[in-house]
């Protein structure tokens, strides 16, 4: 079976994670139509907030970008890495009438230790055409979710995703500097096995955070076992209308022994948005 966060509380997994977008909805209820917020000004403020709330390291483990976070507006949406400094947070301002907003950071929860990656595009604007490309890869990744418990395993469920993508008139835009394939659907999430008590991530349980992740691709031969996060996150690009935003979903899912979660917590903004 498939289960949805959104529909008991009680199934939530990852913490870091519901605090970080629990985080950017206040963000955004706080700057939403307010002038002259620059990606940069945004991106310190979600900092600020997800710093604030309890047991959770809410600078990331994956770095650059500064602090592990990354928010892009405008036609910065078409980023190749945000390891790339050129897709650092800028001084651009977000356009609230017309304009999309990417925003993406990387906390790491000081309990578990897990990490707890939470990302979102988002359109302001009412084009319903642009709308509906939305909410055309939001549907993609329903799709995948519904083939997850007939999947054989992550390799078999990335070649399922390029199907549901070109059938959709999607193409998948993943780049990894750190996958040795050239696209996947996402990646495993990794864990700390002690934390300290102390302010920041060090720069080796960073790496080791970075370099622990499986990544969903074309060769991977893991398998999805019980207890397993994972990540479901495509970058889609529309293969019919190339003035079309690409558009980044960020799920978390978890394999338990009657099925899988899903960590659906960005559907809330989504629909606030009407691109769901």
């Amino acid at each position: 079976m498939i289960f949805y966060t959104s529909e008991n509380e009680e199934l939530i997994f990852n913490s870091a994670r519901q605090k970080a977008t629990s985080a950017l909805q206040e963000t955004l209820k706080e700057f939403y139509g307010k002038e002259e917020i620059s990606e940069r000004i945004f991106a310190q403020r979600w900092l600020e907030r997800l710093s604030q709330k309890k047991d959770v390291y809410a600078k990331g483990w994956y770095s650059p970008p500064p602090y592990g976070t990354a928010v892009l507006s405008g036609d910065r949406l078409s980023f190749d890495s945000l390891r790339n400094e050129k897709f650092w947070p800028s001084e651009r301002i977000i356009d609230w009438r017309d304009g999309f907003l990417y925003a993406y950071c990387s906390p790491v929860d000081k309990i578990s230790g897990y990490m707890g990656d939470m990302s979102v595009t988002l359109y302001f604007g009412k084009d319903e055409k642009i709308k509906e490309h939305f909410r055309n890869c939001r549907a993609a990744a329903e799709d995948i979710f519904d083939h997850l418990e007939d999947s054989e395993g992550p390799g078999e469920l990335f070649r399922y995703s390029q199907e549901i993508f070109r059938s959709r008139g999607l193409l998948s835009n993943v780049i990894s500097r750190t996958d040795s394939l050239p696209s996947n659907l996402g990646h495993t999430f990794a864990h700390l096995e002690e934390i300290a008590d102390k302010a920041e991530l060090t720069k080796e349980e960073i790496d080791h955070l970075s370099s622990s992740r499986h990544f969903l691709n074309q060769g991977a031969d893991f398998v999805f076992e019980e207890g397993l996060q994972f990540t479901v996150e495509p970058q889609l690009l529309s293969l019919n209308d190339a003035s079309f935003p690409k558009v980044t979903h960020h799920f978390v899912v978890k394999k338990r022994e009657d099925g899988f979660i899903v960590c659906n917590d960005i559907d809330e903004l989504l629909e606030e948005f009407e691109l769901k």
